[in-house]
């Protein structure tokens, strides 16, 4: 187990900007097939990119891309492409789409289906990726030899007693390019995840920290299943993305979040959110699971919801939509 001297630095992102006059977040559901009229009317309805992105003049994107199943399994790249015509019209000169990869370091996105932006990775295993981020309300890693010792046959075994870099505190590892970043754009899929029950705006950012944070939450989901909820949370809290754009057009239904004969695609969901607040953004897309994926049951609703009150207490957003301005769209 290797030891490094670090100095942690303070957590990336600011609170939510995407508000009416009055305070309210604003989130826009859109209804339609047509995908870069979707990205057009939610964009204008909150104001355009311009009130996140302000005077920066780079963008990161950062999408689903836990495997190689094309959408709605991972980000579509039309999608990519509709949001970084908006990022050029407002004056971005640098477009970054950040992958996160946990095995092979092979592309998930064809270059030239995203030209113009900089596709760059993060290699889960290796700590030099990330960078040490401090945050008091977050909880800190379980012991990583204690853990081990609770492992019989845990797939997760072998990864903790590898060469990982501990984190001692309140602190996790961040991919350097979603830390460094002006500005985020959030932009994930709805679909099942056998651990999360869901994945979409929060558990996009499983994929953003260092590998021994999200092995140490996956192997804790037997013995202690608050504590990967509540890491759940954290990791989206690291990362705090000026916008969310959740592509819904389709969702994976009954297991995900790898394909498998049990795998249900469900088209015709046609629905595109756009929103500076992920707790709202997956209450919607929760809502959305429920009605369409008959499989999804009380049971993963209430541990989805437990997610969502972690992410509330860390100042991610609201899941009482009552308290936020719904502007729903057909195009």
């Amino acid at each position: 187990m290797s030891e490094v001297m670090e100095t942690p630095v303070r957590r990336r992102g600011r609170e939510n900007q995407v508000l009416t006059p009055g305070g309210k977040p604003i989130l826009v559901i859109v209804e339609g097939n047509d995908i870069d009229a979707m990205v057009d009317a939610g964009l204008k309805a909150i104001g355009g990119l311009e009130r996140v992105i302000n005077n920066n003049r780079q963008v990161l994107l950062k999408p689903n891309t836990n495997q190689r199943d094309p959408f709605p399994s991972i980000t579509a790249p039309e999608t990519m492409r509709a949001v970084a015509r908006h990022c050029r019209d407002a004056g971005i000169e640098e477009i970054i789409v950040h992958e996160d990869h946990k095995w092979e370091l092979d592309l998930y996105y064809d270059p030239e289906e995203l030209p113009g932006m900089d596709i760059q990775l993060s290699h889960s295993p290796n700590a030099d990726h990330y960078v040490l981020v401090e945050y008091d309300a977050w909880y800190g890693d379980i012991d990583v030899d204690a853990a081990i010792k609770e492992m019989d046959d845990n797939p997760f075994k072998r990864m903790l007693q590898s060469d990982v870099r501990r984190t001692e505190g309140h602190c996790l590892r961040v991919a350097r390019q979603l830390q460094e970043a002006k500005v985020i754009i959030n932009m994930p899929v709805l679909k099942r995840h056998f651990a999360g029950q869901i994945t979409s705006a929060l558990k996009n950012h499983v994929g953003s920290v260092y590998g021994l944070h999200r092995w140490l939450a996956h192997s804790s989901l037997q013995t202690n299943r608050d504590y990967y909820d509540r890491k759940l949370a954290e990791f989206a809290s690291a990362v705090r993305p000026e916008l969310t754009i959740t592509d819904i057009r389709s969702l994976q239904a009954v297991f995900g979040p790898m394909r498998t004969e049990e795998t249900r695609i469900i088209e015709g969901v046609n629905r595109l959110i756009v929103t500076g607040d992920m707790v709202a953004a997956d209450t919607v897309a929760l809502h959305l699971m429920n009605q369409y994926d008959d499989s999804f049951s009380l049971e993963n609703e209430t541990i989805v919801r437990r997610q969502l009150e972690h992410a509330e207490e860390l100042g991610l957003g609201t899941s009482d939509l009552s308290q936020v301005e719904v502007i729903e769209i057909k195009v």
